[in-house]
């Protein structure tokens, strides 16, 4: 009987040690929640479709509660994408810092192939669709509306769902060196048009350079089709 109750008084002195041991650790769980808060917090400022997920920490790790807010810091000054990793700090009574990693996913609507296609294929509205995708493993730009890439052609062969981006797109000339062109200039409720003649190749939304045939000035502009460019003053 002795030997049992011995036990017992054992076992509820080991019970309450831990309980006391768990009120002064510091919950991994409140460390995850306060990386994933300062994420939010960055990312909402500029984006409204997002994912975050912070990865679990060491069970084994034991910090003492800290008995201040905790400090949270990012090690790149710029919008947390992707992998990154976080720093958290207890600035209190008993300091300690700590890194944890975490993933953050961006989403936006972007220009994808609607089928396959093939290598030097111009395209146009039924070869082109807007689709959520993840922002963050874009490496090469990408187009957030379909008219961005019609009348481009492709540089290679891809699959239908593959990401239009800058590297697999170049534009189609449409006015060539020496071409005769309509200098279009519009500012200020004013709708200017004159003669003049294209200094370089140009495709449908690129900036070129044309000489104004009457003032022999050289200005700016950008291809608006075959035969015009558009001066905004």
């Amino acid at each position: 009987m002795t030997v049992r109750w011995i036990l017992m008084v054992c076992l509820l002195s080991l019970a309450v040690s831990l309980k006391a041991e768990d009120r002064n650790k510091q919950s991994l769980e409140s460390i995850r929640q306060a990386v994933a808060s300062h994420l939010e917090s960055i990312i909402r400022q500029e984006h409204r479709d997002f994912d975050i997920k912070v990865n679990s920490l060491d069970p084994r790790l034991r910090l003492t509660r800290c008995d201040q807010p905790l400090a949270i810091s990012l090690l790149r000054d710029k919008t947390p994408v992707g992998a990154v990793s976080v720093g958290v700090a207890c600035r209190g009574s008993h300091p300690w810092t700590i890194y944890v990693r975490a993933n953050v996913r961006l989403f936006q609507k972007v220009a994808v192939l609607a089928r396959s296609l093939a290598k030097g294929t111009v395209l146009d509205e039924a070869m082109v669709i807007l689709k959520r995708t993840n922002i963050a493993d874009l490496r090469g730009g990408y187009f957030s509306t379909t008219e961005s890439a019609l009348g481009k052609r492709l540089t290679r062969s891809l699959p239908a769902g593959a990401v239009l981006t800058s590297r697999e797109l170049t534009s189609l000339k449409i006015v060539h060196k020496g071409d005769a062109v309509m200098i279009r200039a519009r500012g200020g409720g004013l709708d200017v048009r004159m003669g003049g003649h294209a200094l370089m190749d140009g495709g449908l939304g690129e900036r070129i350079r044309v000489r104004n045939d009457r003032s022999q000035r050289v200005v700016e502009g950008v291809v608006r089709g075959p035969n015009e460019v558009r001066v905004v003053f």
